[in-house]
């Protein structure tokens, strides 16, 4: 039995990898769990794979015809864990130096979820706080809860997870291109009883241009929008469909701006999500959205 299980799904980026795993101390309390989702043999070395020479580190491959992508890898890391924790990490990310501290200060809480604070590298190398995120948790001090980071901003890194948790409330990643955390998160906010929101710095997101949220390519951004629609009906049961609403604009508009044809295939399927009215409401505002400049949104 172990404290923590770090799982990270990994595809085509060994070098990224293994700044990951070398900012993680190995632990005897702590296992790592790292799904490579069908990497390409011209783009990875597997015999000389990143963190098998090291003995807390376990390295599953995915094999078939194409990638089954993160929430798939995810997923399979949770069927592998057997740590009370959950934490965790793309493998193009990386952990804050005192992780160690963080994680012994944390590993006997009541908490079905700690949020922590995170950090921000930019493309041209700088780290700052990540400000959008790192509000939120600003917000949730103020407010009293935890609504604001849990619902707000669905990413799986940034967590603590109790693993019994997500069991005892089948918590899973959907299987899909794009955006499979969203529903994820919200099922996780929907479903919190105890949490704790933590000053330390946990995590180091990584602004690089090949990372999903950064993909234009017009599948990852119809995937995205599902996912958002997903997650509509479900916030509808809690009153925080508007949420969700702006997710779906939001991504629906990046998507028309690369390919309008894809775009108007998914009207049948935002309508199912919220009816016609609200649908056409949302295509219009996802039409001026226009082509989403994610960089400049969050800062």
């Amino acid at each position: 039995m172990f404290n923590f299980s770090i799982i990270i799904p990994h595809y085509n980026n060994s070098e990224d990898l293994r700044r990951c795993l070398d900012s993680i101390s190995e632990r005897e309390d702590t296992e790592i769990i790292v799904i490579d989702d069908n990497s390409d043999p011209e783009k990875v070395d597997f015999m000389h794979f990143p963190g098998t020479e090291r003995p807390d580190v376990s390295a599953v491959f995915s094999k078939g015809e194409n990638g089954k992508g993160p929430g798939y890898a995810r997923n399979l890391g949770i069927e592998k864990a057997r740590g009370k924790w959950i934490v965790f990490s793309d493998s193009d990310d990386y952990f804050m130096p005192g992780l160690n501290d963080t994680m012994d200060e944390y590993m006997d809480s009541e908490s079905d979820i700690v949020f922590f604070r995170c950090k921000r590298q930019e493309t041209d190398g700088n780290i700052k706080d990540y400000k959008m995120f790192n509000a939120l948790i600003d917000a949730s001090e103020t407010a009293g809860n935890c609504e604001p980071i849990a619902y707000h901003f669905p990413c799986p890194w940034g967590k603590f997870i109790k693993r019994d948790f997500l069991i005892s409330n089948n918590i899973r990643y959907q299987k899909i291109t794009g955006g499979d955390d969203i529903l994820f998160s919200i099922q996780m906010a929907i479903h919190i009883r105890k949490y704790a929101l933590s000053d330390r710095f946990l995590y180091c997101v990584v602004d690089r241009p090949g990372s999903l949220t950064r993909n234009t390519q017009w599948q990852g951004l119809a995937s995205y929008t599902c996912a958002s629609c997903d997650a509509y009906k479900l916030m509808e049961t809690v009153s925080k469909e508007t949420i969700a609403y702006q997710w779906t604009a939001s991504w629906w508009g990046r998507l028309w701006a690369e390919n309008k044809f894809r775009a108007l295939c998914l009207m049948p399927r935002v309508a199912r999500t919220m009816g016609a009215k609200k649908m056409l409401h949302c295509f219009k505002k996802a039409m001026k959205v226009g082509r989403w400049d994610w960089e400049n949104r969050e800062r």
